[in-house]
């Protein structure tokens, strides 16, 4: 059987109010709320934006869709992670006080904000999944503790992946530090010496004893290491070094990974929103005002992660005349993400597109 997508169409530069309530209207038709039962604790999953980014969802969207959560008698948060790369979302302190900052705040969403792994990113649960890159998937802890999640994901473009939406808003996005670091990074951390200070933080949270101190700096036993990234997430003065060497097809393939890992146990307790506005070539983690590549579509929903992302490219494809994520990364093949996806059982790629709309006038 065919996995339904339900699309509602955007018109180009619409308000942010008339596309909350679309949003609204999708959630409806596409039956989300038989995943969610009274008092579930619910993870809703988006991004708020690097600093200086123009491109993210506003929080009226996100709180159209927190309204329905609560409707159905469940707990709604926002659920984060803190990023890699330093920057304003690196520790939760100041990844919460930036989401303030771009509106995202209780009054405004109806939700508390919960950074998914830790102050630093040091909450990580081992997840078991024996695939072919990982073995193990380290995800942020709140984000397997959830009953519920509810990913709404910006379409974009992305500097490694190609195409960024749902696989990589639950991937990469609610993945713990250790985690993040896996899927970029194919060697072992290593130590800047120069900026080590042996504190001993690192070797004290390490959970398989193979850092130590000598008189000048930390030293990591690569033969002990599993590359959980511990050190990377406690370590408070850069001294960790993260190679971002991983080709673009094992890191797409580890993004899938990590999604069923995070998504494992959580069988219709998973719902996906991919919004097709203001998409650029670049993602939402970039620091730039990048104004949209193409014009607005639309909203699409499903309980199929695999099925949503076919949809998207073959959508954006359909609109534009042209595979727009291939031409804005033609070194990427972007669709290795959601063919392996479908490989490791996360959906499938056969999907049956429903036009929708609130009225006789907003249809496809």
């Amino acid at each position: 059987m065919k996995s339904k997508v339900y699309f509602i169409k955007v018109e180009n530069g619409e308000g942010v109010a008339s596309v909350a309530q679309k949003a609204r209207h999708l959630f409806d038709v596409a039956g989300f709320a038989s995943a969610i039962q009274k008092n579930n604790m619910v993870a809703v999953k988006t991004s708020f934006g690097e600093k200086g980014n123009i491109g993210h969802l506003k929080p009226p969207i996100i709180k159209a869709v927190v309204d329905k959560v609560k409707a159905c008698h469940g707990k709604p948060f926002l659920i984060e992670t803190n990023t890699l790369y330093v920057g304003r979302r690196t520790n939760a302190v100041d990844h919460i006080s930036h989401a303030h900052e771009h509106g995202f705040s209780y009054e405004n969403t109806g939700a508390p904000i919960i950074i998914g792994d830790g102050l630093f990113g040091e909450h990580g649960v081992q997840v078991e999944i024996n695939q072919k890159l990982c073995k193990y998937a380290y995800v942020a802890g709140v984000a397997q503790a959830a009953n519920v999640i509810v990913s709404i994901a910006h379409v974009t473009g992305h500097l490694a992946t190609g195409m960024g939406a749902t696989l990589k808003n639950i991937g990469m996005g609610l993945s713990a530090r250790g985690g993040k670091l896996a899927q970029h990074s194919g060697v072992i951390p290593q130590i800047l010496k120069k900026r080590c200070n042996t504190c001993g933080a690192c070797g004290k949270w390490c959970p398989v004893g193979a850092i130590h101190m000598d008189e000048q700096y930390a030293v990591i036993d690569s033969k002990l290491c599993i590359g959980c990234g511990e050190c990377l997430a406690v370590c408070q003065f850069g001294a960790v070094k993260i190679a971002w060497d991983e080709n673009t097809v094992n890191l797409q393939k580890k993004v899938a990974e990590y999604c069923l890992a995070i998504l494992k146990g959580k069988t219709g307790k998973a719902v996906f929103f991919n919004f097709l506005t203001h998409i650029t070539k670049h993602c939402d983690c970039m620091d730039k005002p990048f104004e949209p590549d193409i014009a607005d579509i639309g909203i699409i929903a499903s309980t199929d992660p695999v099925a949503i992302e076919k949809a998207t490219a073959d959508i954006i494809r359909d609109q534009i005349g042209s595979d727009f994520f291939k031409d804005a990364w033609p070194q990427i093949d972007y669709t290795i993400q959601i063919a392996y996806a479908q490989e490791i059982g996360l959906g499938s790629m056969d999907y049956e597109l429903i036009p929708c709309g609130q009225d006789a006038g907003v249809v496809v």
